[in-house]
């Protein structure tokens, strides 16, 4: 009885968003992502970042 309930729920929460309001968001976003990427901090959070997964990559291997 809970699955059902649960199913229906889910088919009546879920929308399909159309195309558009991806690129909207998208389009809006990437200036202050790039923004970051080149700042002083970014570009740091970057080499940590890559950093890291290389130690990880190299430790599995």
């Amino acid at each position: 009885m809970n699955t059902k309930k649960t199913n229906e729920a889910n088919e009546t929460d879920t929308a399909e968003v159309p195309e558009f309001v991806y690129e909207s968001l998208a389009r809006s976003l990437l200036p202050v992502i790039q923004k970051y990427y080149e700042s002083d901090e970014g570009k740091r959070a970057f080499a940590e970042w890559k950093q890291k997964k290389d130690a990880e990559r190299n430790s599995t291997t």
